[in-house]
């Protein structure tokens, strides 16, 4: 094994993944109580809690949904705005496809791990170049030859998997600290409550 391929060769996005824009509606998307998918749109997903499902925009598809749906081990990345943070989908989802507002990046596993790509392109040289490819007035959005030319480096399987199994450690100890400090926050305020006479409504 050379230098090189200890630390990892580069090439770009295109040759790892497919690159895949969310979909586009021709008008607004209002719920339909029979529709027959789910949209995920920019408000359905946070750094603080991830993916949320809880108020998913239930509609009927224009065009043929296959393309747009998310599945596990998909990468969305928002190609809007002006965060453009990567999110592992680590769920099986059923009939949910990607809003407009992502880029669905659907690693080639052979090649990539999708944990290991998603970990990489919320490096700071990947959203440094991300930032730098963003145009457009107002609203700076990414086109999608130039999210396809994005720079990866590729390290061996090995690496990339033990890089995935941390990162994935490290998402659910995170979990974990939010859920206890949601219930120390509770715990203080039913002390403060009670030191006061009020009960719990």
């Amino acid at each position: 094994m050379t230098a090189t391929d200890k630390v990892g060769r580069r090439t770009e996005l295109r040759n790892l993944a497919r690159v895949q824009p969310g979909y586009l509606s021709r008008t607004s998307v209002h719920h339909v109580p029979k529709g027959t998918h789910w949209l995920l749109q920019a408000r359905d997903i946070s750094p603080q809690h991830g993916l949320r499902l809880d108020a998913l925009v239930r509609f009927q598809p224009e065009r043929n949904p296959d393309l747009y749906r998310v599945s596990r081990g998909d990468i969305l990345l928002t190609a809007r705005g002006q965060d453009h943070r990567a999110y592992l989908v680590e769920m099986d989802l059923y009939d949910v496809l990607a809003s407009s507002v992502f880029y669905i990046i659907r690693p080639i596993e052979d090649l990539v791990l999708p944990g290991y790509l998603a970990w990489w392109l919320n490096q700071p040289e990947a959203q440094a170049a991300l930032d730098f490819a963003s145009h457009g007035t107002g609203i700076g959005y990414i086109s999608r030859p130039l999210m396809e030319v994005l720079s990866v480096v590729v390290p061996p399987l090995d690496v990339q998997r033990k890089i995935s199994e941390t990162m994935d450690l490290w998402r659910r100890q995170q979990s974990i600290q939010t859920r206890l400090d949601q219930k120390r926050e509770q715990l203080i305020h039913a002390v403060c409550r009670q030191a006061v006479g009020v009960e719990k409504e």
